[in-house]
C-alpha cells in the first residue's frame, strides 16, 4: 500500500523526533502526540500508537531517517490504511519559522 496521506509524514516526524531525543514510544506517549497533530477518531489513533510501537520492537526505528520511517511504515499495510484513512484536513499544521534579513517570510499561501 502506498501511503497517501500528509499524516505518516506527521507520524514520521513524531517518531523521529522522539527516537532522536531518548524518549521511549509508548502508548500513552504517543496518544498524547498524535492527538495534538491528528484530528481523528479515537480509536484509530490507538490502532496507530499500537502499531507503531509493534514496528518500532520489530524495527529499531530510532536507527532510521524521517524517509525510512515512511518507509518501513509503508510494509505496514494495515498502519498504512489507518494513516491513509485520516483525512489531509485532518492534519493540525504548525509553521515554525526563523527569519534573519530582508524579505518575505511566508508560511502557507502568501495571498490568502
Amino acid at each position: 500500500m502506498i501511503l497517501e496521506s500528509l499524516a505518516a509524514g506527521v507520524v514520521a516526524n513524531l517518531v523521529y523526533e522522539s527516537t532522536k531525543k531518548g524518549i521511549s514510544l509508548t502508548k500513552d506517549y504517543l496518544m498524547k502526540e498524535l492527538i495534538q497533530s491528528v484530528d481523528s477518531d479515537q480509536k484509530n489513533l490507538e490502532y496507530i500508537a499500537e502499531q507503531l510501537i509493534k514496528l518500532d520492537q520489530s524495527e529499531e526505528l530510532e536507527d532510521l531517517s524521517k524517509k525510512g520511517i515512511i518507509k518501513k511504515i509503508n510494509k505496514c499495510h494495515e498502519l498504512a490504511k489507518a494513516l491513509n484513512s485520516i483525512k489531509q484536513e485532518s492534519v493540525k499544521n504548525t509553521i515554525n519559522q526563523y527569519h534573519y534579513g530582508t524579505g518575505d517570510n511566508v508560511g502557507g499561501d502568501k495571498y490568502c
